[in-house]
Parts: C-alpha cells; sequence; structure tokens
C-alpha cells in the first residue's frame, strides 16, 4: 500500500466512523484511486434511549447514513471509482434496499 493508499484509507475510515458505520464488519480497501467496502453495513445505536424498534425507521436511518456515506466518498477528490458490496444491502437503481426485503 503506497502512501497515498494509505491517506485515502485514512480518510474514508474517517468519513465511516463520523457517521457512527461499524468500521470493525467492513472490509476496505484501496487501491490506487479505487476503493471497494465489502462486508455487513452496520451503524451504531448512538442515542439507546431513543432505540429505533421499528424496522421500517431502522433501515431508514440506515439508508439515509448508507446514502451520505456514499456521497462523502464520490465527493473526494482522490476517489475515481467507488465499489460498495454488503451483505445486508443491495443496489437497486439509484436506491439501496435493505435485503431482507426479498421475499
Amino acid at each position: 500500500m503506497t502512501l497515498e493508499e494509505l491517506k485515502l484509507h485514512r480518510l474514508i475510515q474517517g468519513i465511516l466512523v463520523r457517521n457512527y458505520v461499524d468500521t470493525q464488519k467492513l472490509d476496505i480497501q484501496v487501491i490506487g484511486s479505487s476503493v471497494y467496502l465489502e462486508g455487513e453495513f452496520h451503524v451504531f445505536d448512538y442515542h439507546p434511549s431513543q432505540k429505533l424498534q421499528d424496522r421500517v425507521e431502522r433501515d431508514l436511518s440506515a439508508k439515509r447514513t448508507l446514502l451520505h456515506v456514499e456521497q462523502a466518498i464520490r465527493g473526494l477528490a482522490e476517489v475515481n471509482h467507488l465499489e460498495m458490496k454488503f451483505t445486508n444491502w443491495e443496489r437497486r437503481g439509484l436506491q439501496w434496499v435493505p435485503i431482507h426485503e426479498r421475499n
């Protein structure tokens, strides 16, 4: 890993952490100016007193975070290609959809 790739890797980790994403469940790879995220996309409950019991609300919150993270990473000048493959979310058109909805 070159110094530029390491800097980009740290920038991406920072974006994920600032958005309360569990980075231990993700594999972040930087090759040149391409970024690959794989694994499970999970957002920490940062307001334990306001637990989102409703699955729809929880999914909507995670979807907002996912779209924000994707936009922030794509907005980095150093990133030319971003590929995100998650075990619990999939891309359908321009939207992210939780996989448990596939019935």
